[in-house]
């Protein structure tokens, strides 16, 4: 296996660290840091923004950030090399939609990360990703509903009560093949390892596709392996296992 595989995709949140987190182990970083020595390019393949991603990119020192679900690409020297907007009437449609559901919201824009809170130039903004987080199991699935039937917009999660928005056809995946064509690497060659719905396009099309102990179900049954939790080095116990060849 070590010999197929050319770049490493890690997610971050319920992967590497906990929601929220900022400080990877000592394990991890010995793990990258010997993946790349064997030629291996790491990259962060995360739904968090740039600025809120970088202390855990500059620790493992990956070259490559996939942020926003793969709504930007980003080289950890702060050079943007892609960003995909979601369409201007569909970013109304989804603001009409704060005040009916009335629950914690985030939004995402060129110009930063805004929480419960729509800027008063907002027409003005690139829009790259709305967040909703619904506790209530009926109001959540109703919210699903009405996205779906947008047929311009692409629904998926990191948790499994929130609902998280980008254009249509922008998801982890995606980003992942605009770095392989670069590099005119397959995705047969890719590791890619995560916990939930936003991951699962990129670890069923990997070539090996790795589940953390703690993943939503579904992206379990779409793995090839399981590993261990986020809290017990899972990420890092998988990357040691591709390198040594035991899978």
């Amino acid at each position: 296996m070590t010999n197929d595989i050319k770049l490493i995709a890690l997610d971050l949140d319920g992967t590497l660290v906990d929601h929220g987190g900022k400080v990877v182990t000592p394990r991890l970083i010995e793990a990258v840091r010997e993946a790349k020595k064997q030629s291996v390019e790491v990259v962060i393949a995360t739904g968090r923004h740039r600025t809120t991603s970088m202390t855990i990119a500059n620790a493992l020192d990956v070259d490559h950030l996939i942020t926003l679900n793969g709504g930007e690409i980003w080289t950890t020297g702060g050079e943007l090399l892609l960003r995909q907007a979601i369409a201007k009437e569909d970013v109304e449609k989804i603001i009409g939609q704060f005040e009916r559901l009335n629950s914690h919201y985030w939004l995402v824009s060129d110009r930063g990360i805004f929480q419960r809170e729509l800027p008063k130039d907002y027409v003005e903004h690139e829009w790259i990703k709305f967040g909703f987080d619904i506790v209530d199991d009926g109001l959540r699935n109703e919210a699903i509903k009405y996205f779906e039937a947008i047929r311009s917009l692409e629904l998926t999660n990191s948790s499994p009560t929130n609902i998280e928005i980008n254009n249509q056809g922008t998801h982890k995946r995606q980003a992942i093949e605009y770095l392989l064509e670069s590099r005119q690497w397959d995705f047969n060659q890719v590791m890619a390892v995560g916990d939930s719905m936003n991951d699962i396009k990129m670890i069923e099309r990997a070539g090996f596709g790795v589940a953390m102990g703690n993943a939503q179900d579904e992206v379990k049954r779409k793995a090839r392996y399981t590993t261990k939790r986020f809290d017990e080095d899972g990420a890092a116990l998988a990357i040691e296992k591709m390198l040594s060849g035991e899978f």
